[in-house]
């Protein structure tokens, strides 16, 4: 589901004054799991929710005029599900991206759902949640393990009986919050990406930790889902800051920097000698510590075709037709329109042309990439001198069309002069034959 982002910039600071602070507020939905018939899971429902990032950093050029203060409610609601996280201690990437959207029209999809880290305990006096954030035609992709905080903490005046906030039975901030932290997150800024057959791509996917320690260990997946079909292709574990990761590759031409996984916490995928089973789904997962989360990004294997005609040229022979042909080679993936355009002598528009059009079959090669011919018979009465005749084909490798032509001939004085002088001497031929006998 897709929300218009509520986007609403706190103007608590001075935007020429550098280290200042923004608030994000999206508009959400909290996605649970149910119980459908004979008391079996599987349904999900959706309830509206909030999301507020406190504290995002802003460029110093923006300015105070263009800021709308967010106004926590003035009586708090039980039954509003109001998440208020700051993010000073752990950097969102591109959150200028964020702050932007709503001028650039961009819309926000927001998701929250319940999460249970591996090791917690039940009976915790912490909750744990999972956001994903994603920006409409991709900029930032991000999942954030949202982790609730006590409402004593850093300065949050406790409450001795605060409010509960209803569906979650959770205590509520005095301006009807539930105050959070972000301790991980993983994000994406790249989450489609074309790249040709025998080319190479690069899958970005990065996380961000809070409190890391030398010694905590990091693991990294990356799974490539592609018509029903799954397998892995990197893994990654790393026990520490000081021990080398152990890196396990099945996919010949794939890797991940371990020094910038380290480091920089940077777990971007390339990939080389691309072919047409590299396409799908790839699903980059995280681990450190209770927490994981992922991002899930596509990869387009794309070839244009090579297109070649026939002929450089039709001469009519009598009234007899010719058959002609246009060949895309070497594509992928396998949807390619081809269209045949005729363009009379003095016509400012061409015509299109359906009738005595035929396709082959496809051929398919080694390497996956396809091959594909149209035919057209053309008819001397229907195509005069001077026309022009046009292959078009349309592939979504091709930013525009790709177009090759021919035109049609009137015929050569001497070919004229030479079919006379043939069928003179035939006919010549044939009555002498005659008189002989």
């Amino acid at each position: 589901m897709s929300f218009k982002v509520g986007l609403l910039v706190v103007g608590y600071f001075a935007a020429s004054v550098l280290g200042s602070g923004a608030d994000v507020v999206l508009s959400c939905s909290l996605v649970e799991e149910g119980m459908g018939a004979g008391g079996f899971g599987g349904l999900f429902s959706r309830t509206p929710a909030t999301l507020v990032l406190r504290d995002l950093p802003v460029v110093e050029e923006m300015s105070t005029e263009t800021i709308t203060p967010y106004n926590a409610p003035t009586n708090p609601d039980p039954n509003d599900i109001i998440f208020e996280t700051k993010v000073a201690s752990i950097e969102i990437p591109e959150s200028e991206l964020l702050l932007h959207a709503d001028c650039n029209e961009q819309e926000v999809t927001c998701e929250i759902s319940p999460y249970f880290p591996q090791g917690t305990e039940e009976e915790s006096n912490q909750a744990y949640f999972i956001g994903s954030v994603q920006l409409e035609g991709g900029g930032i992709s991000l999942s954030l393990v949202l982790r609730t905080l006590p409402l004593g903490h850093e300065g949050h005046e406790s409450v001795t009986s605060p409010l509960m906030q209803k569906k979650l039975g959770l205590p509520l901030s005095q301006s009807g919050t539930l105050l959070t932290e972000v301790p991980f997150l993983v994000f994406s800024r790249t989450l489609s990406v074309m790249a040709p057959i025998g080319g190479e791509a690069l899958l970005d996917c990065g996380f961000k930790l809070q409190g890391h320690t030398p010694e905590q260990e990091i693991g990294l997946e990356w799974r490539l889902q592609h018509k029903g079909h799954g397998r892995r292709i990197l893994e990654m574990k790393a026990l520490g800051s000081d021990e080398e990761p152990t890196v396990t590759v099945e996919r010949n031409g794939s890797s991940v920097d371990p020094d910038l996984a380290l480091r920089d916490r940077n777990v971007s995928l390339s990939l080389i000698k691309l072919n047409a089973p590299d396409e799908g789904t790839y699903i980059c997962t995280v681990m450190s510590g209770l927490f994981q989360a992922q991002q899930v990004m596509q990869l387009h294997v794309v070839q244009p075709p090579r297109v070649s005609l026939s002929v450089d040229e039709v001469v009519p022979h009598d009234d007899l037709p010719q058959r002609v042909s246009c060949h895309c080679e070497r594509y992928y993936p396998l949807d390619v329109q081809v269209e045949w355009l005729s363009l009379p002598p003095g016509a400012s528009e061409p015509i299109p042309l359906s009738k005595d059009v035929s396709l082959s079959s496809h051929r398919q090669y080694s390497d996956g990439t396809l091959s594909l011919s149209s035919y057209l018979t053309l008819w001397p009465s229907d195509q005069p001198p001077g026309t022009t005749i046009t292959c078009q084909v349309s592939h979504q490798s091709l930013a525009t069309p790709l177009s090759l032509s021919f035109v049609v001939s009137a015929p050569k004085s001497g070919q004229t002069y030479l079919m006379i002088v043939v069928l003179l001497g035939a006919t010549l031929l044939f009555v002498f034959q005659m008189l002989r006998s």
